[in-house]
């Protein structure tokens, strides 16, 4: 079973519409029923938020050791611009 609904969108999101949904290689109606869907299906599972940011990692080649390098470095380098902000 489907429902077909009329929904007024106003005219100056058409042209942000209409890019998302080529970005997305879909058209506009295309693009409005995953919008739908995805809102409907609830929060995603951490598994499922995390599955790009895994693949790319996974394609990197980068190791699970040079991983946690480069997040330990990132995050001192944040503690110490928060302690450098406070300072002021």
């Amino acid at each position: 079973m489907s429902m077909t609904i009329e929904v007024s969108i106003p005219d100056d999101m058409i042209p942000r519409l209409e890019q998302k949904a080529r970005s997305a290689g879909l058209d506009g109606e295309q693009y409005v029923r995953a919008l739908v869907s995805r809102e409907l299906a609830g929060p995603r599972t951490f598994d499922e938020i995390l599955a790009g940011f895994r693949e790319e990692v996974a394609a990197s080649g980068i190791s699970d050791s040079e991983l946690d390098q480069l997040f330990d470095t990132a995050r001192q380098g944040s503690l110490a611009e928060r302690k450098s902000s406070r300072s002021k």
